[in-house]
C-alpha cells in the first residue's frame, strides 16, 4: 500500500490536499501487583482502566472553495461548534467517528502554498484492518489556480503589532481543550465539555510598533491575513469567511530583533487570545 490509497477526507466531504497523515493508537494501562499475586502470570499483569486513545495528525495545502470544493470545514468553528462537535474521518477508507479536533496551525509565506496541519482525538476509531483506496478525483482538486498563495493573501492593521506592512512570516495556531464525559453503563465517552479555546499567531517582519512592557500590549484592532487565491476566491462556510485574524483585545506577549552584520533588521512578536 503507498500513499496513493491514503485519501483522507472529513465528514465525506472532498479530499483534504494531504500531504502526511499519522494514526496512533494507545491504552491507558497499569502494572496488576497484588500482594502474594505471581506477577509472571502472563494473562494477568495489566489493568486497563480507560478507553483507547486514537490521535490522528495530518498536514495538508489549502485551497479555496472554487469549484465547490469542500474538503476543508474542519477548520470552521461554527462547523464543529468551536470543538464541540466530532467529525467523522476517513483516511484510505478506514472510518473514524467521533473525532474532535485539538488544535490546527497554518503558516503563510510569500511565493509558497499556505500549509496547514491539524491534530484530533477519535474517540470510536476503526476496528477493521488497513483498507486503503484510490481516489483520482483528488487530482482535479490539486488545480494550482485554486491553491492559496501567502503572496495572494492580504495583510490587514499589520500597523497594530509591526512598523509597516512588511511581513513575511505568519503562522497561527488554534487549540482546543475538552473534557470528556463518561457515564455509568458506557464504555465511551457520551459528552465533551469545551475547556478552553486560544490562539497564538507568530508574525516575523523588519520593525516594530512599539515594545511591550510586563503587562504586554493590548491591540486596538483586529490583526491579520485574509486568506484567497489567485482569483481572490477564499474559503467560507455558513456565511463566515475563514481568515487568520485576531480580534482587538489580543496581546502581544512576546517581541524580538536580530540583526546580522550586512543584513536587515528581523523582528518577531507573539500575539495570544483567549477565546474561551
Amino acid at each position: 500500500m503507498t500513499y496513493r490509497n491514503m485519501a483522507v477526507k472529513v465528514d465525506g466531504g472532498s479530499a483534504v490536499l494531504g500531504t502526511r497523515v499519522g494514526v496512533d493508537f494507545s491504552t491507558k494501562n497499569e502494572v496488576k501487583r497484588q500482594l502474594a499475586a505471581n506477577i509472571s502470570d502472563a494473562d494477568d499483569q495489566l489493568r486497563f482502566n480507560g478507553d483507547v486513545d486514537c490521535k490522528i495528525s495530518m498536514d495538508f495545502l489549502l485551497r479555496s472553495d472554487a469549484g465547490s470544493y469542500e474538503g476543508l470545514y474542519h477548520l470552521f468553528d461554527n462547523y464543529h461548534g468551536t470543538g464541540a462537535s466530532g467529525m467523522v474521518l476517513d483516511i484510505g477508507g478506514n472510518e473514524y467517528s467521533g473525532c474532535f479536533i485539538d488544535s490546527f496551525s497554518l503558516t503563510v509565506k510569500p511565493f509558497e502554498p499556505v500549509v496547514g496541519s491539524a491534530s484530533f482525538s477519535c474517540y470510536s476509531p476503526s476496528t477493521t484492518v488497513l483498507a486503503g483506496i484510490s481516489d483520482d478525483s483528488i487530482n482535479d482538486d490539486l488545480d494550482t489556480q485554486n491553491i492559496i498563495y501567502g503572496h495572494n493573501c492580504t495583510l490587514q492593521n499589520a500597523g497594530n503589532v509591526v512598523a509597516a506592512n512588511v511581513v513575511d512570516n505568519l503562522s497561527y495556531n488554534k487549540t482546543y481543550s475538552r473534557t470528556p464525559v463518561y457515564t455509568l453503563g458506557s464504555q465511551q465517552a457520551t459528552s465533551h465539555l469545551v475547556d478552553g479555546v486560544e490562539v497564538e499567531m507568530n508574525v516575523q517582519s523588519t520593525g516594530l510598533n512599539s515594545l511591550i512592557d510586563f503587562s504586554g500590549d493590548k491591540l486596538a484592532n483586529f490583526f491579520g491575513v485574509s486568506l484567497q487565491d489567485s482569483s481572490s476566491i477564499g474559503l467560507n462556510y455558513g456565511g463566515v469567511d475563514f481568515d487568520l485574524l485576531v480580534n482587538a483585545g489580543a496581546h502581544v506577549v512576546a517581541e524580538g530583533y536580530s540583526v546580522d552584520g550586512g543584513g536587515t533588521l528581523v523582528t518577531k512578536a507573539t500575539i495570544k487570545e483567549v477565546i474561551l
